[in-house]
């Protein structure tokens, strides 16, 4: 990672030299309950057990201090994009609130306890990496288990990693404000992803990079509501017009073995358990597992470009704004 740009990993590995019984079980709540039922003495026990063996992870120990510190600064690069008198309220920590009443009734905003979190592959990581002194825009974050001095987290729900709270239909930043954009598993989630989309490349300045993921054979998810999928035409319709897109792709998270396992799974869990049995002999079993346990299967690595981009769990995008 380039060393010029400063990051917070929130979360750890956990081990037996960095383990602390509180953090622990804040993060893992399966354990939490587990020990407040009395089937496990301690999440230690769990920890020497199976924690270490599973790899669980921990919110590190100075994550919330050393997030506001970054932020402190990020928020003063922030108040210099926002639109000329925005209605827009920065509240604790160093955090703005887009939201607002009429906006939250406008774009059908719902409470939710459920959260989205996710990692940034190559694509992403390479062009954080590319603008240490740059500014990027990541529209539906989520939660973030590594937060970067140059990336503007934009999100509806007010996580620890949240910069800014609004809709993405309704950005409160000047036109040509950040150097990159992200969108990664969230048009599917807005109201009008036209208007998300439009707002986007409004944000984006002329040369900047744009990265856009959305769903396409997946199942209904997700927070707080699920609108649209769209096939890798309809993605591209979006954004042909006002982006030179340079490539389009399927990647191993997004390809067709993700639908494939995530529908079987769910068939699965809402069958009754007769029923249930008696799907599982049509060996359909085979294929409940996660979908990198396949990426070397043949029928995975030698499906044609056209299946794949027909059979995609998603479809993503890169473009730059001319």
């Amino acid at each position: 990672m380039n060393t010029l740009i400063k990051t917070v990993d929130v979360f750890e590995v956990v081990t037996s030299d960095n383990y602390n019984e509180e953090r622990y079980l804040e993060e893992n709540p399966d354990i939490r309950r587990a020990v407040k039922a009395g089937d496990l003495k301690s999440g230690w026990q769990h920890f020497k057990r199976h924690g270490q063996k599973e790899h669980r992870k921990q919110k590190t120990r100075e994550h919330r201090d050393a997030v506001l510190m970054i932020r402190e600064e990020k928020a003063a690069r922030i108040r210099k994009i926002l639109k000329s008198g925005v209605d827009i309220e920065e509240i604790d920590d160093f955090v703005f609130d887009y939201m607002g009443t009429e906006r939250k009734k406008l774009f059908d905003f719902d409470e939710t306890e459920k959260v989205s979190s996710f990692f940034y592959d190559e694509v992403p990581l390479g062009i954080i990496n590319s603008l240490p002194d740059g500014l990027i825009l990541d529209c539906g974050a989520g939660f973030r288990t590594v937060y970067y001095e140059n990336v503007v987290n934009y999100e509806i729900a007010p996580y620890l990693t949240t910069d800014v709270l609004g809709f993405a239909e309704d950005l409160p930043f000047e036109d040509n404000s950040f150097d990159a954009v992200f969108s990664f598993a969230v048009l599917e989630h807005v109201k009008l992803p036209f208007e998300a989309a439009k707002e986007m490349v409004r944000v984006l300045k002329p040369g900047g990079k744009m990265a856009v993921c959305a769903a396409f054979l997946q199942p209904l998810h997700g927070y707080p509501h699920h609108y649209f999928n769209m096939t890798g035409k309809g993605l591209k319709v979006l954004f042909e017009d006002v982006l030179n897109i340079e490539k389009q792709f399927v990647n191993d998270g997004t390809g067709p073995i993700s639908s494939l396992t995530w529908f079987l799974r769910q068939w699965v869990e809402g069958l009754p358990e007769n029923e249930k049995k008696r799907f599982l002999k049509t060996k359909v079993g085979d294929l409940l597992g996660q979908p990198h346990e396949y990426l070397e299967q043949g029928y995975v690595k030698h499906l044609s470009l056209d299946k794949q981009f027909e059979l995609a769990s998603a479809t993503l995008l890169v473009g730059t704004k001319p």
